[in-house]
């Protein structure tokens, strides 16, 4: 003869699972979606952005050594240069000429990571380039995007931009590639 629990006795059992399981869920969305946030806003508002005092400006980081951790995964063959950039107060307005032979390419990131814009030096074909980075509302402040510009609305109001520039050898390159990479400029308008 088969003895079966009582449902009072079983029901706990399917409510802990059921709570279980609905808490797991929950902390895997708040994982997903606060992870990527709070891993941007440290890295555009914490301590060595602050220092690097990139809000807005470009900011050149050092060559890449084995003792380097300011990009998360520094490769010591690329030049990195970052801007914050900010457009609740208006248009961001983002220029480099690095005219390069090599590598080079521009990403913009947004608050929670996604990056929603790449250009390289083979897109760019040799020409400047002059990105407007606009709000919502589209607003430049009364300039008018100038021949050649391109108008980007970003997804989120603050986000982080990242020009790599390939170097092979940096002592031997420097006298070329800071030049090319220091004509990266990221204003507010």
């Amino acid at each position: 003869m088969r003895v079966s629990a009582p449902p009072g006795l079983r029901r706990p059992g399917l409510l802990r699972t059921v709570a279980l399981l609905a808490t797991v869920a929950l902390a895997h969305l708040l994982t997903v979606w606060a992870v990527p946030r709070v891993a941007m806003y440290v890295v555009m508002n914490g301590r060595e952005a602050q220092a690097m005092d990139m809000h807005n400006r470009a900011s050149f980081v050092p060559p890449i050594t084995a003792r380097s951790r300011s990009v998360v995964m520094p490769s010591p063959d690329l030049l990195y240069s970052v801007c914050v950039f900010d457009v609740s107060q208006g248009a961001v307005r983002v220029s480099a000429n690095p005219q390069l032979a090599t590598y080079w390419s521009i990403a913009l990131y947004s608050s929670d990571s996604d990056n929603f814009f790449t250009l390289n030096d083979r897109q760019a074909a040799g020409k400047p380039v002059d990105l407007w980075l606009l709000p919502t509302n589209h607003a430049t402040n009364g300039h008018a995007l100038p021949p050649g510009a391109q108008g980007i609305v970003p997804p989120s109001r603050q986000g982080f931009l990242v020009l790599r520039v390939l170097t092979g050898d940096y002592e031997a390159e420097k006298a070329v590639l800071e030049p090319a990479r220091r004509t990266l400029t990221c204003q507010t308008l």
